[in-house]
């Protein structure tokens, strides 16, 4: 699969997060990874269209313009429109995941 071939890794999280589609369509959803050029999450209902642009919030960052990019299910993977900065990102990580650490 095309996806499967990365520019930049991932992060692993579990990050409350928010979408707005373009018919003004609002859900919340859970982040499950991030990079600096996008991000995969979870929406149990999604009718998202691969390609369709939407509004994306990542915990209290955003809104971050992205592209669906691929969609397997309830799992969405988005483009962001412009990269995030990597304090931003660094900050999603390790202040924001909701992850049990054992």
């Amino acid at each position: 699969m095309a996806r499967d071939y990365r520019r930049e890794d991932r992060f692993t999280v579990q990050v409350a997060g928010r979408y707005r589609g373009k018919h003004g369509n609002s859900r919340d959803i859970w982040i499950k990874d991030v990079s600096e050029y996008g991000c995969r999450f979870f929406d149990k209902f999604s009718v998202l269209e691969v390609d369709g642009e939407i509004l994306v919030k990542l915990g209290n960052i955003g809104p971050i313009l992205a592209e669906v990019k691929w969609r397997e299910g309830s799992t969405v993977g988005a483009q962001f429109d412009h990269p995030l900065h990597p304090s931003v990102l660094d900050h999603i990580v390790r202040e924001m995941d909701r992850r049990e650490v054992e």
